[in-house]
């Protein structure tokens, strides 16, 4: 629209300016005081593709340690940083994204050409839509087998009330040699702690204290069923026959700082015996 003599576009009235003028430098002025604390660092964001800075907003780096450029955390840009290194072609095949959230679901979506994201809706009948979402649970997915190249999950399978359904049903869907790709918080040195299990009613026994994550999509959020220790990736084999390769990353060139930044491969294999990954760990049921 025309807002005066001479310009063409959106005029936004003094008031606007001046408010979004004084917006920037309160953000300049607390970006040169983080960068005077040493919380400001310099390095290279897998999900812009280009140098950015990276803020310490806390304590708890895992969720604190955002790009300055894109709002990333460390975990998205883990997996981005997996996919570049052990899949670059992942723009060009079929990947399913199951629950995606975040900078780096945004990126995949953007730049994948057939990506398809589902969510678990209880209410909504599996394979159906709601509000543009396709409705899937990962214990019994409505795919096709061998219906993709790459499966995503991104902190989804503490959560998950019978993992091993949902890691055959993950292999079922997966082409031969190809993965599951996702993030969960791994507990190195520990054992695996079940803190809820499903009972006859349909319904959940709690063993310990309920414990909830953040779940975008549902505001009383999701109930931690699983802390994984030591037997993930046995308990990935036996379910699904897949064998797993951990990444663990500690880099600050690229922004990878903070707790439980593991980066799991769960590949389905012709045979069962798969040499590691690349710089990685094999863990399958023999080890």
């Amino acid at each position: 629209m025309k807002g005066r003599k001479g310009f063409t576009g959106v005029y936004q009235g003094p008031k606007r300016l001046i408010g979004d003028m004084l917006r920037r430098i309160k953000c300049r002025v607390y970006l040169a005081r983080q960068l005077a604390r040493g919380r400001l660092n310099r390095g290279y964001c897998t999900i812009c593709d280009c140098a950015v800075w990276f803020n310490e907003t806390g304590p708890w780096l895992r969720d604190q340690y955002l790009c300055v450029r894109c709002g990333s955390i460390p975990r998205h840009r883990a997996l981005i940083k997996v996919l570049n290194d052990h899949f670059p072609g992942w723009r060009e095949l079929r990947i399913h994204e199951s629950s995606p959230g975040g900078a780096s679901s945004d990126k995949i979506r953007r730049e994948c050409k057939h990506y398809v994201a589902s969510q678990y809706f209880p209410g909504v009948p599996r394979g159906q839509l709601k509000d543009g979402q396709r409705s899937e649970n990962l214990e019994a997915l409505t795919f096709p087998d061998e219906s993709f190249d790459v499966v995503i999950t991104q902190d989804v399978f503490e959560h998950v009330l019978r993992p091993a359904k949902a890691f055959a049903e993950i292999a079922r869907t997966l082409k031969p040699d190809c993965a599951h790709v996702y993030t969960v918080p791994y507990y190195r040195g520990k054992k695996t702690v079940i803190r809820a299990e499903p009972n006859e009613n349909e319904g959940i026994t709690h063993l310990m204290k309920p414990e909830y994550h953040v779940n975008p999509i549902d505001a009383a959020g999701s109930l931690v069923v699983t802390e994984w220790g030591d037997e993930l990736c046995d308990f990935v084999f036996q379910s699904s026959r897949m064998t797993t390769t951990i990444f663990n990353f500690y880099d600050p060139r690229y922004g990878l700082k903070g707790e439980f930044l593991d980066v799991l491969i769960s590949r389905k294999a012709l045979v069962a015996d798969l040499v590691a990954e690349p710089g990685g760990h094999r863990v399958g049921a023999d080890t």
